[in-house]
């Protein structure tokens, strides 16, 4: 499952969002998430790719869109493994 997917079925289990309005093309800030949304995309993180995410350094990340989360993601992943 690539680092979209999985940000996707995840929105779409925290949120009213169905998955199939989700692309790497939507706003993040459109989709209305809460801090403790972001601990659940976190938890899903680290469960399937076993890296964390500093929710403190997201803000300074610039993640604009999902697409933009997903490649930040794919950052924090040993090689091979995105």
């Amino acid at each position: 499952m690539s680092a979209f997917e999985l940000l996707k079925s995840t929105i779409a289990e925290i949120s009213d969002l169905p998955p199939e309005e989700i692309s790497p093309q939507s706003k993040i800030a459109d989709i209305n998430l809460v801090s403790l949304d972001y601990v659940s995309i976190q938890v899903a993180v680290k469960r399937k790719y076993g890296v964390q995410i500093d929710l403190d350094e997201l803000p300074k990340q610039n993640l604009v869109t999902i697409g933009d989360f997903a490649t930040y993601i794919g950052t924090l992943q040993p090689q091979g493994t995105a």
